[in-house]
């Protein structure tokens, strides 16, 4: 589809992050400045943008591949230039861009009620439902002694055991992360290898991405997330439907949870282990 005539698309770059940030936060949205710089990286990402004759910008979305799989987000349209047609030509360059330029076989992307039927349009259908759960600083977390915690540097050995849970290579991702002295990447390692990460974010303060093979790991990054953020009482986690072990151990802990059915996707599914997902990063990164 394309803009109406009175309107122009283009890249994003970093001198309109002040205006894709007043977008986001324009319909309750938070805006982490690093979140939007990730997809203005060229290497995996774009970032394109609706502007009117003065330059305004009324649009934006976003893709970013890793591999096979493709994110969709950041699809927000200013109040007065919405039924137009804005939506749907940002999204058709953002599939356009993931599909063709960088071959995703599968696309996700986290959709609002509104949102949901222009994602529809395009193919993309409701998947398993997340959980929402918030724990408590008091949950009665149980660490597993046996682990050993400690931030991680080496970037490859997190990135080949992110990849085939998360169903994707977060490689640059994961080294922004590695880098960030104020928002640390934990590991956790039983006999050295790897058996879960946390990053530990103060802007919430939220802890996700957050990966572990089993509820034990998962109590053991908690409870250091909990140890190195004391001004946190409560995080939040958003864990797949699928995650059954995870939806059995926050029940033990008496946690309730919410689901959640904004999941969106098209595609053939990626091979994952949602099993050992526990935490996302953000909506537009996956």
């Amino acid at each position: 589809m394309a803009l109406p005539d009175d309107l122009r698309m283009r890249l994003a770059d970093e001198s309109d992050l002040a205006a894709l940030r007043g977008l986001r936060e324009s319909v309750g949205w938070s805006a982490h400045d690093w979140a939007m710089r990730a997809v203005l990286d060229p290497s995996d990402a774009r970032c394109f943008v609706a502007t009117e004759p003065g330059g305004r910008i009324i649009g934006v979305g976003s893709g970013i591949s890793y591999g096979a799989l493709g994110f969709v987000g950041n699809m927000v349209v200013a109040d007065d230039h919405r039924r137009r047609g804005v939506g749907a030509a940002i999204l058709e360059e953002i599939i356009q861009f993931l599909d063709n330029e960088r071959d995703c076989t599968r696309l996700e992307l986290f959709a609002t009620g509104d949102g949901r039927p222009l994602y529809a349009r395009y193919g993309f259908v409701l998947t398993g439902p997340s959980a929402m759960a918030t724990l408590p600083r008091r949950a009665p977390l149980a660490p597993d002694g046996s682990l050993e915690l400690g931030e991680e540097g080496n970037v490859d050995a997190v990135s080949s055991y992110d990849a085939p849970r998360f169903g994707g290579d977060r490689r640059r991702l994961l080294a922004m992360m590695a880098a960030d002295q104020e928002r640390p990447l934990i590991v956790a390692r039983r006999d050295g290898d790897i058996a879960g990460y946390a990053w530990l974010r103060p802007d919430g303060p939220r802890i996700g991405p957050f990966l572990a093979d089993t509820p034990a790991v998962a109590s053991t990054l908690l409870a250091e997330a909990f140890a190195r953020l004391p001004e946190a009482d409560e995080l939040t986690l958003n864990l797949p439907s699928s995650n059954t072990p995870g939806s059995r151990w926050l029940t033990e802990l008496g946690v309730t949870s919410t689901p959640w059915d904004g999941r969106m996707a098209r595609g053939s599914e990626v091979e994952r282990r949602d099993d050992t997902i526990y935490g996302n990063l953000v909506g537009a990164l996956g």
